[in-house]
């Protein structure tokens, strides 16, 4: 029996999860690779197993100044995430640390993460 369109293209179509944790240990997020969830209903947990606060740098592109959530030590952050977006993500000092820990890139900061899109 031959297949029609519609059912080709139902058979491809892939359910992403609602919901992600990235978990932060010594500094160093996990998964620290792209993360995908559900358009529209996305959330992104971040989860920091450490005895210290840091910021949470997310940005679209290097030319980003992006923006800085602080997240507690033994804390938790959820994001939601817009359809059809994606951004990336460093954890930061709180004190300091790099300005744009971005233009460096994953290969060279083992504290940057994502992209995280839907």
């Amino acid at each position: 029996m031959a297949t029609t369109g519609a059912a080709k293209a139902k058979a491809k179509t892939v359910t992403l999860p609602r919901t992600a944790t990235i978990t932060i240990r010594k500094q160093r997020p996990s998964p620290n690779g792209e993360v995908e969830v559900e358009p529209g209903m996305g959330r992104i947990h971040f989860k920091n197993k450490d005895e210290r606060e840091y910021r949470l740098r997310f940005q679209k592109n290097e030319a980003d100044a992006g923006i800085d959530i602080v997240i507690p030590a033994h804390g938790t952050i959820t994001v939601a995430i817009k359809r059809e977006d994606q951004f990336h993500f460093s954890v930061v000092d709180i004190k300091g640390g790099e300005s744009n820990p971005f233009v460096k890139g994953p290969d060279q900061d083992p504290f940057i993460g994502g992209p995280i899109r839907n």
